[in-house]
């Protein structure tokens, strides 16, 4: 009988789910730096007496909350694919879940 017997062989492949989540992240890295900067002319232009008066006061402490809030979004961004890189394995069975993850709708 000349076909191949079946083997216990497990074969290993690299991760295409990590590859996939590794090339997100380096999609993700020059929008997150610059989430920082996103208002930075609206601080600017209140610097320079844009809006004074009734209201002033409290709008510029909103835009500097939410000027903090942009500036710690793109390092948490970038820190949450970090963690997920690292749980991640580098290599999976071949019938694993993570090579046929693009057929699982997920």
């Amino acid at each position: 009988m000349g076909g191949e017997q079946p083997t216990d062989e497990v074969v290993m492949v690299a991760n295409p789910y990590r590859a996939a989540v590794a090339s997100a992240r380096s999609a993700c890295v020059q929008p997150a730096e610059s989430l920082g900067d996103v208002l930075a002319r609206a601080r600017r232009a209140m610097n320079s007496g844009a809006w004074t008066g009734s209201g002033a006061d409290a709008f510029s402490a909103e835009l500097d909350g939410h000027r903090e809030t942009l500036k710690n979004a793109g390092p948490a961004a970038l820190a949450e694919f970090d963690e997920a890189l690292a749980r991640l394995p580098e290599t999976v069975e071949a019938n694993s879940w993570y090579v046929h993850w693009r057929n699982l709708g997920i």
